[in-house]
């Protein structure tokens, strides 16, 4: 597969995202997203990194904080190898899981496989590929996409921090850095007013700046535009 030729000396998470897209696609998968979970020391906090395709599914995921519903969440802290959707379900047939399932297949999934990749450091990242096509993901789909993704999410994490590194600084203003940092932990716009003490139309005057300095055109890009500008996201500015 020309994604393991091409990873080893990818030169930009853009080309690298590119690569990976197209041996998914190979695979019955139409997008994927690299999230990142947790740090050691740190509570769990689910958030997209970097992907291709991702709908707004993630950014309702967190503001609805589903993923303290999700039973993937478990399964990728004590899961070695990648799972599918369909065995998670299986597993856990209580309402409250599968509700979580029945809202990402309300956005278009029919299934999908995660893939756990523990970083060198301790942190917990996942890569989630989804199928709009079919449910039943065969074994070696399932084996090829969980070494492309394992590399994917090693790969990309180290481009994105080069990429931070060297990127232009947006110039936010301390106070779209504070609305950015909510939208981060996945509060509404009302809730943000409340945090900050301003009106919630405020918030949404902010966040429309933010949105044209980042040149993003939807608020689920906003968090991981604003990490590979510099803007940290990791404490309460």
């Amino acid at each position: 597969m020309d994604f393991f030729r091409y990873a080893a000396s990818a030169g930009s998470l853009d080309g690298l995202t590119a690569s990976f897209a197209l041996a998914a696609n190979e695979n019955g998968f139409e997008r994927a997203s690299c999230i990142h979970i947790a740090t050691p020391g740190r509570p769990v906090s689910p958030r997209v990194l970097f992907g291709w395709n991702i709908s707004d599914w993630g950014g309702h995921y967190t503001q609805a904080r589903l993923s303290r519903y999700d039973p993937t969440i478990q399964a990728v802290f004590t899961s070695p190898s990648a799972f599918t959707w369909a065995e998670i379900e299986a597993r856990h047939p209580e309402k409250t899981a599968r509700s979580v399932f029945d809202q990402a297949r309300s956005f278009g999934a029919v299934g999908g496989l995660v893939v756990p990749v523990h970083g060198p450091q301790g942190e917990v990242m996942a890569v989630t590929l989804v199928s709009e096509q079919k449910a039943e993901i065969d074994h070696q789909s399932r084996m090829t996409m969980q070494v492309a993704s394992t590399i994917y999410a090693s790969h990309g994490l180290a481009l994105a921090e080069i990429e931070r590194e060297t990127s232009t600084d947006p110039n936010l203003t301390r106070r779209e850095i504070q609305c950015v940092y909510w939208v981060n932990e996945g509060k509404t716009d009302w809730e943000i007013g409340r945090i900050l003490d301003i009106s919630e139309d405020t918030v949404a005057f902010h966040l429309k700046n933010v949105k044209t300095k980042l040149n993003v055109t939807r608020r689920s890009q906003i968090p991981i535009s604003a990490w590979l500008r510099g803007v940290l996201l990791d404490e309460q500015p």
